[in-house]
């Protein structure tokens, strides 16, 4: 009679770290993406422009960035249950900072510090998961980034909710307490778990003449890697170009009012819970033929975008689009685990998310240029094109 319970349990301790770790990831989420909707409150504050809080968000996330690689490396040599940890405690304590801020400067330096101290964790997560759960690392890590999506999404809500009670450093405070409880739970989880020990940074004879650190380099002699490292920045570029002037998209080019431009920008990120059913599917038929699938999706949903009118359409269409860029990060994150030697998984992993990010940064600006120049139909091509490149190395790959 208790099976159920029993099962719930079971399934519980098995998915504990996967469960910490996504919490986290949701935090990292989260502080992040609360910035954006109080940028019409820090301007009435503290006197600023957009083009000084725009300043805030893109020095954040170069911050972001940045810490890839040194990160990775990092976990390989002291631990990455270690490094998430210490990445938590930092940007809790920024989180504060910014809360109690007395003018915009500060708020400034709690961004980037919060973007230098969340830039760690999905670089030594992705490698850590995929350790302790081998057979299903499509399916952990699906959970990780569905988890984390919803952070984004939550972000903006409760700011509306602390702005209505003239508050907003409520935001900062919850973001922060929450952190440190979660934290404090991962600690109780990793604390003694020999499992989670430190496996070795690379060794002779793993390196070259020239010392461990080489085996970072050589590692890209690797052609697979390095085609797959050109299929991230693609990908990355497609969606933050997307993401970026999709509502815009679809009010100026569709007609679509801005309540139902933002209801089908909601439901874009909505459907990122299909990662955990892609990311299970990827281990259980293979990366690349569900990554071909993928990206099919994105260019004939991308592509479509430019032809048709309707909103049960354009619904199904957003549908289409949303499972295709999220579906992938999954599969995208299991794939790289899996041509990534173990030893030097974070740090190798890092550069490829260094790469990948700093190209992604990109695409706002690029895509913004071309609606403004040639159109948005042109730009969305660009994106579409992106996506279907994508999908041929991919292909390629199999």
């Amino acid at each position: 009679m208790n099976l159920p319970t029993d099962r719930v349990t079971g399934t519980l301790r098995t998915y504990d770290l996967v469960i910490l770790v996504s919490l986290l990831w949701f935090m990292v989420q989260f502080l992040r993406f609360v910035f954006p909707p109080l940028f019409e409150t820090f301007q009435g504050l503290y006197g600023v422009t957009n083009t000084q809080t725009g300043i805030l968000f893109t020095a954040m996330m170069l911050a972001y960035a940045s810490v890839q690689f040194p990160a990775g490396v990092l976990g390989d040599r002291i631990g990455r249950p270690v490094v998430i940890l210490g990445g938590a405690v930092v940007f809790s304590g920024a989180a504060l900072l910014a809360a109690f801020s007395p003018g915009f400067l500060v708020v400034l330096v709690a961004a980037v510090l919060i973007g230098l101290a969340t830039g760690p964790h999905k670089a030594v997560a992705i490698p850590l998961l995929s350790n302790q759960y081998p057979d299903r690392t499509g399916r952990a890590l699906g959970a990780m980034d569905t988890i984390g999506q919803f952070g984004g999404m939550t972000a903006p809500l409760v700011v509306v909710a602390f702005l209505g009670i003239a508050f907003w450093q409520g935001v900062f405070i919850l973001g922060a307490a929450l952190s440190l409880a979660f934290s404090f739970l991962f600690y109780l989880r990793i604390r003694g778990d020999e499992s989670l020990q430190v496996r070795g940074a690379p060794t002779e004879t793993d390196a070259d003449d020239d010392g461990g650190e080489a085996s970072y380099v050589s590692v890209f002699a690797d052609r697979d890697l390095l085609v797959f490292m050109l299929v991230t920045m693609l990908f990355t570029f497609a969606w933050n170009g997307l993401s970026s002037f999709f509502p815009l998209f679809l009010a100026t080019e569709k007609g679509v009012s801005s309540g139902n431009a933002g209801a089908l920008y909601s439901l874009l990120f909505a459907v990122s819970i299909s990662q955990a059913v892609t990311g299970d599917l990827s281990d259980r038929v293979g990366r690349l033929s569900v990554g071909v699938l993928l990206f099919g999706a994105m260019f004939v949903g991308v592509v479509s975008l430019l032809f048709v009118g309707s909103l049960p359409a354009l619904a199904a269409i957003t549908v289409l689009i949303g499972v295709g860029f999220h579906g992938f990060r999954p599969v995208r994150d299991s794939y790289l685990v899996d041509v990534i030697p173990d030893d030097i998984g974070g740090g190798t992993l890092g550069v490829v998310r260094t790469g990948m990010t700093t190209i992604g940064a990109l695409a706002p600006a690029i895509i913004g240029y071309l609606s403004d120049t040639a159109g948005f139909e042109t730009a969305f091509a660009v994106i579409g094109a992106a996506a279907a490149g994508a999908g041929v190395l991919v292909y390629s790959l199999r």
